[in-house]
């Protein structure tokens, strides 16, 4: 039994494909093939199945062979393509080659169709084994290039954290230490003082740790949003009255429906909006504004904080929500980047959105949406 052969054959001759199928049977193939001879019937039968080889007659009277080797080549297929002529002039050939065509071949010389086949299919298989190979060797390349730009941002990530842990720390044992060895000479307002300023740091601190473990389940595939009916309103007056307890130079301008319902995490959406209240403060002026607003969306409420610092540029918004990235601060050393990051992962677990519109010189503004409750289905349920 001769080796199996897909084979598909452009050919408006009966006599002429039947000398061809014998001359692949002499030469140990056993064909398995097709024969069209118009445009029509090519694009189908291209379509419909995988090629080992096409062999096309070059003069047909409805189309030609290269018309045919051009319509494979749009379709993206790598089959060896082989034109048989009775007759066809060097120029022919060399434009015939040059368009993609594997070989030419004389109808009067068929017995050098068979070699030809077996020396088109296995540089066609051997061709396909580097292009596979090249591609796996750039893919492996990309990943190293990747792993090593992410090695890079952790160290540095680690750094940054350490430093932002650090700093708060540093005041809270600075101002604990300061009344401990000094009670005896401080005031009591000095004193509350100072319990002030380490509480507020407590604050900070723990507001750091809670991103890092909210970003941790979240890679980890672990964020768990306990849904219930919560109102917008009170979670934006939860979060800046305790803002408000802060010492701050800015000042908070709400614009809220109060009569706005979702379904919703409380404390995640807490989260989110203090995250997104703290990444103002940070990169606007003090003295500035910054606006909290609300709008229902058909199905969504939406919520957007606004700031009146330097802007965003395009770059740079394109990696505001990717993990370790940082941007520089209003006069100030860059932060960790969790917020933000942390912000989108605990919007999407709700179902939602999360955006930025901003100019360089213009503010920035940060949107995110919640689902809308439901009053009819939650009563339902």
């Amino acid at each position: 039994m001769g080796k199996p052969l897909n084979i598909l054959i452009i050919e408006d001759s009966e006599k002429d494909t039947a000398l061809l199928l014998r001359e692949l049977t002499r030469s140990g193939y056993d064909p398995t093939y097709e024969c069209v001879c118009t445009a029509a019937d090519l694009l189908p039968a291209l379509q419909n199945k995988n090629w080992d080889i096409i062999v096309s007659d070059f003069v047909m009277p409805q189309f030609d062979g290269l018309e045919a080797l051009k319509m494979v080549k749009e379709k993206g297929i790598d089959s060896p393509f082989i034109i048989m002529s009775g007759k066809i002039s060097d120029e022919t050939a060399v434009q015939a080659m040059k368009a993609g065509a594997s070989d030419y071949i004389m109808k009067d010389h068929l017995s050098r169709l068979g070699p030809a086949i077996e020396r088109e299919i296995k540089e066609a298989a051997a061709r396909r084994e580097r292009e596979k190979t090249s591609k796996t060797l750039k893919e492996r390349e990309e990943e190293l290039r990747v792993l090593k730009k992410l090695d890079q941002l952790k160290d540095e990530f680690v750094g940054l954290v350490s430093h932002e842990l650090r700093t708060p720390l540093t005041v809270i044992l600075g101002a604990l230490s300061t009344v401990i060895t000094e009670e005896d000479r401080l005031s009591r307002s000095q004193v509350k003082e100072l319990i002030g300023d380490a509480y507020y740091e407590a604050e900070t601190l723990s507001n750091i740790l809670a991103n890092l473990l909210e970003l941790a389940r979240a890679q980890a595939n672990r964020l768990q949003i306990a849904e219930e009916p919560v109102s917008v309103g009170e979670i934006i007056d939860v979060v800046t009255n305790r803002l408000k307890q802060q010492p701050m130079s800015h000042k908070i301008v709400v614009y809220c429906d109060k009569s706005l319902m979702a379904m919703a995490d409380k404390v995640r959406v807490q989260r989110i909006l203090h995250n997104l209240l703290d990444n103002a403060i940070k990169y606007s002026p003090p003295g500035t504004e910054i606006e909290i607003f609300t709008q229902q969306n058909f199905n969504e409420v939406l919520i957007g904080v606004k700031d009146h610092g330097k802007g965003i540029s395009p770059e740079e918004q394109g990696k505001l929500f990717e993990a370790f990235q940082r941007l520089e601060q209003n006069g100030k050393s860059p932060g960790t980047g969790l917020g933000l990051v942390v912000c989108q992962r605990l919007v999407e677990a709700h179902g939602g959105r999360m955006w930025v519109e901003s100019q360089p010189g213009r503010g920035s503004t940060f949107y995110f949406t919640l689902p809308i409750l439901d009053m009819g289905s939650y009563r339902r349920t």
